[in-house]
């Protein structure tokens, strides 16, 4: 695979892991949100996606991890962590604005399309086989 795709996996990835704290801290601040304090009174927004936020960083990070040591893995990581930044956008659509939920959208798909074309260029890795012991 071409030295770029690995560079732009990995500059898409941290961006994937930038846009779920983004939806986070978008999502849990009352002023820039269309309802105000009224929608989220207790904070059981901030509560309920912090979790599934934390869990996307965390596999962010270990995608970065393979992708910087540009193994196969990290593309795979780094689909799984697309998904969860897609679900998160999903979890939280009516708390965003509709720029902010296109800007994720944008960054999700073009991740996505990064990761396919590099799913389609990496290298597989046969296991090695030990040859069979010749007959007695």
């Amino acid at each position: 695979m071409k030295p770029w795709l690995w560079i732009a996996n990995v500059a898409a990835t941290l961006l994937v892991g930038v846009a779920a704290i983004f939806q986070l801290v978008d999502a849990s601040s009352s002023e820039d949100s269309s309802c105000g304090p009224q929608c989220d009174p207790h904070g059981y927004v901030v509560i309920f996606t912090a979790i599934p936020t934390l869990v996307v960083v965390i596999v962010t990070l270990s995608a970065l991890g393979a992708l910087i040591a540009r193994r196969r893995a990290g593309l795979w990581l780094a689909l799984v962590a697309a998904i969860g930044c897609s679900g998160e956008l999903l979890l939280l659509r009516s708390l965003l604005s509709v720029l902010h939920a296109v800007l994720v959208g944008l960054v999700i798909v073009a991740s996505v399309i990064l990761v396919i074309v590099g799913l389609q260029r990496a290298p597989v890795r046969v296991a090695y086989r030990v040859p069979p012991y010749p007959p007695a």
